[in-house]
């Protein structure tokens, strides 16, 4: 008994430092303890398309272009507590661009950071904000919201290359969808609400993903819709649809389990075994 407590411990300590999972049969070994800002990519199989991104820095996709350069960010830059216009020129700061003004009617080709902003868009419903292919729009420590039946695309061209909407630091973001080739990266202390009654995580021209880590928040229109998009949803390069259990419920909102649990749930199988072996001998 001694010997089968030992052991046990010894497991759930390792698990701690280094989860162990299977997708789709192959093992993979992820590791907690790096707590990156955005979840790494631990299967090419699961999501052959999705950007690597594994940096506590500056989040910047790395299917940009060499030609898109640094000199390409554009910052947040107002100071009214409420902004409503997205586009208006005067909120940003262009001094490290080429670039003068967000262009309503463009995909932006720009990487953005929109850091300590309380943002309620209130443009005409299914307008959306185009990101361009490889470009990222990043939210720090802000609350964006869509009134209307709005959010986040990326560019219909069939190209299969990701826009990426980073929503760190304890941001928000309420909008109706995300659609055409998005991938929204939600990191632990933020929360993502998509409340469209249809495919709020649209797929249907480009797939669109959603990665969160752990304690970070995804809500949709109802509970129903988590079994819909479990596709689409993931922790950790593992999908809703592969296993349920990386999410807990409190009605329609989903919280990436933490990584203590998923050490848990890792070793459970082991435990389990340990202890058939234990009541037979």
């Amino acid at each position: 008994m001694k010997r089968t407590l030992i052991t046990l411990l010894s497991i759930i300590s390792i698990a701690k430092s280094a989860v162990i999972t299977s997708v789709e049969g192959v093992a993979v070994v992820i590791n907690p303890i790096e707590n990156p800002s955005i979840n790494p990519v631990v299967n090419p199989v699961v999501n052959p398309e999705r950007p690597t991104q594994n940096n506590n820095e500056e989040i910047v996709n790395v299917s940009e272009s060499k030609d898109k350069k640094l000199d390409m960010v554009i910052t947040w830059d107002a100071e009214e507590q409420e902004i409503y216009d997205f586009y208006d020129g005067s909120n940003w700061n262009f001094s490290q661009s080429d670039s003068l003004e967000l262009d309503r009617d463009s995909p932006i080709a720009n990487i953005l950071t929109i850091t300590d902003a309380f943002i309620v868009e209130d443009s005409p419903g299914y307008s959306h904000i185009e990101i361009g292919d490889g470009f990222s729009v990043t939210l720090k420590s802000t609350d964006f919201t869509f009134e209307n039946a709005n959010g986040f695309t990326g560019v219909n061209d069939n190209d299969n290359v990701y826009s990426t909407l980073n929503i760190t630091d304890g941001s928000s973001m309420n909008a109706a969808f995300s659609a055409v080739g998005l991938e929204i990266n939600v990191d632990s202390t933020s929360s993502l609400t998509l409340r469209g009654f249809g495919a709020s995580i649209n797929s249907q021209v480009e797939r669109s993903v959603v990665n969160l880590s752990p304690n970070a928040q995804l809500t949709l229109s109802s509970i129903e819709k988590f079994a819909q998009q479990g596709d689409d949803i993931y922790l950790n390069g593992v999908s809703f649809s592969q296993n349920p259990s990386i999410l807990k419920f409190n009605g329609n909102t989903g919280t990436a389990i933490p990584e203590a649990h998923l050490a848990l749930l890792s070793a459970l199988p082991i435990i389990l075994l340990l202890r058939r072996r234990t009541r037979f001998n």
